[in-house]
Parts: structure tokens; sequence; C-alpha cells
């Protein structure tokens, strides 16, 4: 489902509102993937596509703010405080999903060929939002390692990835050289312009020993996170 707004406003303020709710399912994300060999490939390779995301949320803004001369008129007030305009792109999106993967202390073969092994999963292993923290950022305590022979249990995907929430924001002032055809135009940008931390990986490698311990200290803990925020600022000469 796909739904897009536009709204213009008299005083200088237009907005731009698009929201996609989805489902994207297949047996792979790229021409590129292997499917199953010898396993049924309904129960080994269907399952959410690696760029998923249910809810994706942007809104964008141009706002051609109020000239502050009307406050202080004079010369300064007619220099510094006219001609403002902010624009915006806020996004909220959710977490793309992720499978569990593992490996062995011992190395030992589970497998002896054929499409490999994945991990057990005894129960349900997405938390709520609310139970979500960097250390833990899904139930780690429902893996298992498989035996010998037995190829897995685990799903295409198991659990999700943090979402985003990004504020981008940028100032423009417009300053008049000698009429309106040459002017200097001030452009202050900011991305993720709150610092807003912004997760995107997680551990999701198991780690058993011999007696089917999980060893990773790490598993389920948040290991990544996009750019912090980023400014720059250039002055234009237009004519």
């Amino acid at each position: 489902m796909q739904v897009t707004a536009n709204r213009r406003f008299a005083r200088g303020l237009s907005l731009s509102l698009a929201y996609t709710f989805s489902k994207a399912m297949g047996y792979a994300d790229s021409d590129g993937d292997g499917l199953a060999a010898y396993r049924p490939i309904r129960v080994w390779n269907y399952g959410k596509l690696g760029f998923d995301q249910t809810h994706m949320f942007v809104l964008n803004y141009i706002w051609d703010l109020p000239n502050g001369s009307k406050l202080m008129p004079n010369q300064f007030g007619r220099l510094v405080l006219d001609r403002w305009q902010v624009s915006g792109i806020t996004t909220f999106a959710s977490g793309q999903p992720s499978g569990v993967g593992f490996s062995t202390v011992d190395a030992v073969d589970l497998s002896g060929g054929g499409d490999g092994n994945r991990i057990i999963v005894t129960g349900k292993a997405p938390l709520d939002y609310g139970d979500r923290t960097f250390s833990k950022w899904f139930n780690t305590g429902v893996f298992a390692r498989p035996l010998r022979g037995d190829p897995g249990n685990a799903p295409k995907d198991v659990f999700r990835l943090p979402g985003t929430t990004n504020y981008d924001i940028s100032f423009f002032k417009t300053i008049p050289l000698a009429g309106e055809k040459r002017s200097l135009q001030l452009r202050w940008e900011m991305y993720n312009a709150f610092n807003h931390t912004q997760f995107n990986s997680v551990d999701t490698t198991a780690r058993f020993d011999a007696a089917g311990n999980q060893v990773n200290t790490r598993f389920g803990e948040v290991i990544g996170a996009r750019n912090p925020r980023r400014m720059q600022a250039s002055l234009r000469f237009r004519f």
C-alpha cells in the first residue's frame, strides 16, 4: 500500500508526505544468491527478503520563514532577519529482517556436506520494543547447537534489525545584491540533525562449545551504527 499527500499553504509552506506499508517475500534477495540443493527450498529459502521493510514514512517540507524585519523594521532587520528558508526530510522506517548463524569451538563437521546446518530455534527470538537493549537486541536464550546430521530448524529470517529515525534539515539565507538579479545564498545543511543514534547491525553469530554452551559474549549485541550528525555550509553567488 502506498499513500502520498502534498499540500502547499498560502504562507510559504509546502508539505509532502509518503507512506508505504509492504511485505516482500521470496527465495533470494538477488539473482546471484544460491538455493538449497537437497533441502526443500520452500522451507530453507523462502521468507522475508533482506530489503523488506513493513513501514516507511517520509515527510519533506519547505518553509519560507516570515520576514523578521516586521519586528525590527530597520536596515539590520532587513539584512539579517529576512529571506530565510528551512527545508528538511524526516524518515521513519522499520528495520530489515535478519537470520541467525552459528559456529563451533571444536570445528566439528555437523552436516557432512550438502546444504549445511542451521541453528536450532526453540522459542520466540524477537523481543518487544521496550525489552530491547544495546547488549540484547533479541532473545539469545532460544538458540541451540544442532546435533550431528541435524540440518536445524531456523527460518531464513529470525528477527528484525534496528529501524531508522532520521531528520535532515537545511537552512537557506538569501542576501540580495544590487537588485533582484544578483544575490548571495548561505546554505547550512545538517544530516541526522539531532545526532540520534541509528543502530544498523547486530552480532547474529552464535558460537557453541562441545557441550552446546553458547560462548560468544557479543551474540545479540548491537555492533554498528549509521553516520552521526554531519553538517556542511556553502556560500553561493547567483546572477
